[in-house]
This record gives C-alpha cells, sequence and structure tokens, in this order.
C-alpha cells in the first residue's frame, strides 16, 4: 500500500508524526515550568498548523485525484 503514496504524502505523514512527537515533549516542558511563570503562550503552533493543514489538503486532493 505504501508504494501507492506520493512523495507529497509520505512527507506529510512524516510531519504529522513529527508534530505529535513536538506536541508530547512541549506537554511535558510545559507541565515542568514552575506556576508562577505564568501562561505559556505557543507561537510555535502558527507556524505548524498553516503547514500541516496545507500539506494535509494537498495529500487529500492528491489522493483523491
Amino acid at each position: 500500500m505504501i508504494e501507492n503514496f506520493t512523495t507529497t504524502q509520505i512527507v506529510t505523514i512524516v510531519l504529522i508524526v513529527a508534530y505529535l512527537i513536538w506536541e508530547i515533549a512541549v506537554r511535558k516542558w510545559s507541565k515542568s515550568q514552575p506556576s508562577t511563570s505564568g501562561a505559556v503562550i505557543r507561537v510555535d503552533l502558527l507556524l505548524i498548523y498553516p503547514v500541516l493543514l496545507i500539506m494535509i489538503i494537498i495529500s487529500l486532493y492528491k489522493y483523491f485525484k
């Protein structure tokens, strides 16, 4: 089945797995911060979410094309 995937779809899968690993690491880091430091603002998501969304849309388009 994997031989039917395009390069874009494989890259999308790798990006999603990398995001999941990143999210787990950031959550662990966030819990280790002292409560007096205030709220953790996730600016990284301003880059991650649009890239993932674009790659998922392109991959779905290529899959159904």
